[in-house]
């Protein structure tokens, strides 16, 4: 793996552990600052705010800045934000450095993949990409239980500092390997603008775009309304012991570690079949935890499976929508892309307690999980057919200016 490619990995890595990690410390931090739980959970909540609405907004505002500049520049505000959090004497001064991290967050991602997938060769940007994203399934595997065990162990502050100091190693490896700077852009038509990032910046957001968007919220929103929800699930309708919940979590990201390179693999070689294939995964495994809830193996093997399948969909959502961006920036249609997962997170979340705030059958979750999965299936493929559309009409065009 080259340097540069390295260095940005663990820095997602970073970014990831930050992101989810807060959910395993959530007591501690109730428990120390005397606010309740509900409200320690505005930390969770505030973060994917920042990252829906600023994400988008910071990456725009920045699309002419050089990686160089801008990339160390997102670490900073990262670290800063770990820092203030670490320090902080009340729960604002917490929520204030929740929101200054956030802010880098869908940035540092989206220009990340963006380069990784700059330096990559045609035949393998989105596997490129994908080593980029690996750190994110890294997070979840090893940095959010490492986490845990250090706030646990030494004080929730002292998962700030880890956090904090992980991110400045991180951050100076960058700087050592220096991310290369895109290519000089091919000439455009006459009033077209690029950006840093070597793409072609338009402010249209094109209906193909909007559309892969809507397909990231509602696959994502199928996983995380079972992921969120899983403990009661195993527990209550799986009949697992509690003291196994935890195993079961770590496979389904191990899956996800695998997913991340099949996924990066198939969007490479099959571009058009890749995205339906990897929903239309999701959506039969959680189809099949409702029919098969008392076959204990088959759950086992269903919880790998389910994220394996969710993670082989992320380079695969990448690659397309950067592919339906049109004149909109890579690194901007990225930043998008992370702001549609994280709207799918909490879509995902707000059904599932929806469900079981209501009174009904934990299998309801699963159940409704896969009709919004097979709903990104459906609009997957009505995605693809646009993009195809849009592909065919501007061939002649491209032929003219030729």
């Amino acid at each position: 793996m080259p340097l540069p490619v390295l260095a940005m990995m663990l820095c997602t890595f970073c970014v990831g552990t930050a992101e989810s990690v807060i959910a395993g410390i959530l007591p501690d931090i109730a428990g120390r600052v005397g606010v309740s739980l509900s409200a320690v959970g505005m930390l969770i909540s505030v973060y994917a705010l920042v990252v829906v609405v600023a994400g988008p907004c910071l990456t725009a505002l920045t699309a002419r800045t050089r990686r160089a500049v801008l990339l160390p520049g997102m670490m900073g505000v990262f670290i800063l934000g770990n820092v203030i959090a670490a320090l902080a004497p009340g729960f604002a001064w917490l929520v204030t450095g929740r929101i200054v991290s956030a802010l880098a967050h869908s940035t540092l991602i989206a220009v990340f993949v963006a380069a990784a997938r700059d330096m990559a060769p045609p035949h393998q940007r989105a596997a490129w990409g994908a080593r980029i994203t690996l750190g994110i399934g890294l997070a979840t595997v090893v940095g959010v239980p490492v986490g845990t065990l250090v706030g646990h162990a030494w004080g929730w502050r002292a998962t700030f500092w880890a956090l904090a100091a992980l991110s400045t190693v991180s951050a100076l490896l960058l700087l050592r390997h220096n991310v290369p700077e895109p290519a000089p852009a091919p000439a455009e038509p006459a009033g077209a603008r690029t950006t840093a990032h070597g793409h072609r910046r338009g402010f249209a957001v094109p209906v193909p775009m909007v559309l892969v968007a809507l397909v990231i919220v509602l696959g994502t929103g199928g996983v995380f309304a079972l992921y969120t929800y899983a403990s009661p699930y195993l527990t209550d309708a799986a009949g697992f012991e509690p003291s196994t919940v935890t195993a079961l979590l770590w496979l389904y990201g191990l899956g996800g570690i695998a997913g991340n390179a099949i996924g990066a693999r198939a969007a490479d070689r099959y571009p058009s079949a890749a995205v339906p294939g990897t929903l239309g995964t999701v959506a039969a495994a959680l189809l099949l935890l409702v029919l098969l809830a008392d076959a204990t193996w088959a759950v086992v093997v269903l919880f790998c499976v389910l994220g394996a399948a969710y993670f082989a969909t992320i380079p695969a959502l990448n690659s397309q929508i950067v592919a339906s961006a049109g004149p909109t920036s890579a690194a901007m249609a990225l930043s998008v892309n992370n702001s549609a997962f994280c709207v799918g997170i909490a879509l995902g979340s707000w059904l599932g307690g929806a469900f079981l705030a209501r009174g009904y059958d934990v299998l309801t979750v699963p159940a409704g999980a896969a009709g919004l999965a097979a709903g990104g299936l459906l609009l997957s493929v009505v995605a693809a057919r646009t993009l195809r559309r849009r592909r065919t009409a501007d061939e002649p065009r491209a032929a003219v200016a030729a």
